[in-house]
């Protein structure tokens, strides 16, 4: 229980941290030149690859529970 509930945080401050880089380089919320957008950029996109393996992690960590809920919705009889 405490791991899925560390690794939903984990998840939750990666998908905040990339919403907000997202919208930095999106709107150009930051001072400087290209050197600091690619600094942004390279972050925003390791904060991504955190998220995508936390999500895949928590996937995994829920399989039996997907196939579970996967047979009742489309083996209802």
């Amino acid at each position: 229980m405490k791991k899925n509930f560390y690794l939903d945080i984990v998840i939750f401050i990666a998908c905040l941290a990339c919403l907000i880089t997202g919208l930095m380089l999106d709107f150009h919320l930051f001072e400087g030149g290209r050197d600091v957008r690619h600094y942004w950029r390279d972050i925003h996109a390791y904060i991504g690859y955190v998220m995508a393996a936390g999500v895949l992690l928590h996937i995994i960590w829920h399989v039996k529970w997907i196939k579970v809920a996967a047979k009742q919705i489309f083996c209802k009889k």
